[in-house]
């Protein structure tokens, strides 16, 4: 399938490594080119490295998407340097794990500037070039805790729900401007970012986590951050025009609910 990526540009947020970095050199590969960032420096070069080694076109940026003026800087920085901006994939790190008495409302705020107002305010600086060239893909990366609240993941059950709230409302606002909006909701996917909760949750319980969760995934497995990638290229390209507004799950069937 020709997915049209080719000649499309694409911010990948959080892609110095995990699931950011497996979604930007899926996008690379099929032809975008692709926007970097991170806050490591180091993680970035390698990134960025290892998919112009494969014949990609790709570029860095250092930002901490946890500030105003790096988000600014950022989408100026891409703009002009590769034109214009297509596609958005708006991936944010996940926050801190704990109980609700153990988060204090210092750790709300963070995971609120990091998780809800960094997505909003990106959203802001990318959708005007798009609805005036009449054509864009916003992918916001949430997870499958907004629709199945798990132990120890407090800021992430509640904070990223209204971000997959956010997707569908400019969705309806921006789809006359040909633009889609739809989250991905990644469930236990293998990076190490699932490694800390996975332990986080063991030394809260005292179970064996990981092996309780592959007897709730009817897969019977952890999946792989290449199989989530290939979820949100799709969303990302032509192919996938008439999807928006959509929260799709990536997780082995792990959330039982049926919507």
């Amino acid at each position: 399938m020709d997915f049209g990526l080719n000649g499309k540009t694409a911010l990948v947020c959080g892609s110095s490594k995990g699931l950011g970095f497996a979604i930007a050199r899926q996008l690379a590969r099929e032809g975008a080119s692709v926007a970097l960032c991170g806050r490591s420096t180091d993680d970035l070069t390698r990134a960025v490295d290892t998919i112009t080694a494969e014949g990609g076109k790709a570029r860095g940026f250092t930002a901490d998407l946890s500030q105003h003026k790096d988000r600014t800087e950022l989408v100026q920085s891409c703009i002009t340097v590769m034109g214009r901006l297509d596609i958005a994939v708006l991936n944010t790190g996940g926050p801190p794990t704990g109980t609700f008495a153990s988060l204090d409302l210092a750790a709300w705020e963070d995971g609120y500037r990091k998780l809800v107002e960094s997505v909003v305010h990106l959203a802001q600086l990318v959708l005007p070039g798009m609805a005036e060239r009449r054509w864009g893909r916003l992918v916001a990366i949430t997870s499958f805790v907004t629709r199945q609240p798990t132990n120890q993941l407090l800021l992430s059950n509640s904070l990223r729900a209204s971000v997959n709230g956010l997707m569908r409302s400019l969705a309806n606002e921006y789809g006359p401007s040909g633009i889609t909006a739809n989250s991905v909701l990644p469930g236990y996917i293998g990076t190490e970012r699932m490694e800390n909760v996975v332990r986080a949750q063991a030394a809260s319980s005292g179970r064996d986590v990981l092996s309780d969760l592959l007897t709730q995934i009817p897969l019977g497995r952890i999946g792989t951050p290449e199989e989530l990638a290939n979820v949100v290229t799709f969303l990302a390209s032509e192919a996938a025009a008439y999807v928006t507004g959509a929260a799709i799950t990536v997780d082995g069937g792990l959330v039982k609910t049926v919507f």
